[in-house]
């Protein structure tokens, strides 16, 4: 004999059943509703968009990734992805899908096809109780991006072997009047290391103090306009080494706006040889000038000592011994025999030594210049 449920569990039960109708009709919205939520941010993205299941099948596409892959989205959905990616490809991509699904965590990387190149991201999309149930994978093309980070790349060393290998100083200052860059030749020329110099100020760092005011106030100009008097200018000043011993330099001044803020490169050549070497060539001027003045001299003067000892050898003969002129003749001979040491000196001039003379004037040093051992 089959019981009957009474009618009020009957109606506790319909109660039940609809309760369940309208949580799947529920769910169902919800789940229509996340679907085209999913589609509109498909849609949305920048770049190809693929979701798929954990078995690679192709739920969903955003129109770029149908232009990227070159199928009609009716297609392509229900496919698996490996049927639809060149097989290289589809094999890099499952791996990494393999390797989401078992980290929970989104995998970033790039692939290379057809000389192009691609940048990816897998993310994981979990379910209600918390396994992965879709993945989506973000993908978009990088070619032009990685040639222009070449580019730069390639740039960047080629200017740092231009800079290491140069002879001349290469500064870069910011615009708060620091060091932002320093090279090989500038730690060889100053004396500070790169670590010593970089974000030291410039001014404070390597100008002398009787030129340091001066310079600051043109910072401030500099800065507001990126113009100064010694910008586009090649100039000769003093600047300081790491020791504080000064040392003359020529200094190429340029600016440039960065960031909307000015800087200056300077390119500053160390020019302590060439000074000497212009000293020794004035000095070697100097000499020259005073060996030709010292031929001319010696050979005025010769003629009129011959006639002069002449003369005395004359008088002296013609004179007795006791004469009272015999002492101012001696005065005469020592001068004359003065005189003739005086121009053999001068004829043997080799350097060209000073020395002080009355009212503060320097005059040639004859015996120091001449070389008496010659």
């Amino acid at each position: 004999m089959t019981l009957r449920p009474d009618c009020e569990t009957l109606e506790k039960r319909i109660r039940e059943l609809e309760e369940e109708l309208q949580q799947l009709k529920q769910a169902d919205k919800s789940t229509g509703e996340a679907e085209d939520t999913a589609r509109a941010l498909l849609n949305a993205a920048s770049e190809s968009a693929i979701l798929i299941d954990t078995k690679g099948i192709i739920l969903a596409v955003n129109e770029i990734a149908v232009q990227m892959l070159g199928k009609l989205d009716v297609n392509i959905i229900r496919m698996n992805i490996r049927n639809v990616l060149p097989t290289e490809v589809a094999i890099h991509i499952e791996q990494k899908i393999d390797a989401v699904i078992c980290t929970g965590e989104p995998i970033q990387f790039e692939y290379k096809n057809d000389g192009l190149s691609y940048a990816n991201t897998v993310y994981p999309i979990f379910g209600r109780r918390g396994k992965i149930e879709k993945l989506a994978i973000y993908t978009s093309e990088v070619t032009e991006q990685k040639r222009a980070i070449e580019a730069l790349r390639e740039s960047e060393e080629k200017f740092r072997s231009i800079s290491s290998s140069a002879q001349d100083a290469l500064i870069m200052m910011n615009s708060k009047g620091n060091i932002s860059y320093w090279n090989e030749a500038a730690e060889r020329i100053f004396g500070y290391t790169k670590k010593e110099a970089i974000d030291r100020n410039l001014h404070k760092l390597l100008v002398p103090k009787k030129y340091l005011k001066a310079f600051m106030m043109g910072f401030k100009g500099f800065n507001g306009t990126g113009q100064g008097g010694a910008i586009g200018k090649t100039i000769e000043m003093s600047a300081l080494r790491k020791d504080g011993t000064e040392f003359p330099m020529e200094l190429s001044l340029s600016s440039f706006q960065l960031r909307g803020q000015w800087h200056a490169l300077g390119v500053v050549r160390d020019i302590s040889d060439r000074k000497q070497a212009e000293k020794e060539r004035l000095k070697k001027e100097k000499l020259q000038g005073v060996l030709e003045m010292a031929g001319a001299a010696c050979h005025e003067l010769n003629q009129p000592l011959q006639i002069m000892l002449g003369y005395y050898e004359f008088l002296i003969k013609n004179i007795p011994d006791d004469h009272s002129l015999i002492s101012t003749l001696n005065v005469i001979q020592e001068q004359i025999e003065r005189m003739g040491a005086i121009t053999k000196k001068i004829m043997k001039i080799t350097k060209y030594e000073t020395k002080p003379y009355i009212q503060g004037s320097i005059i040639i040093d004859i015996d120091k210049s001449s070389d008496t051992l010659a």
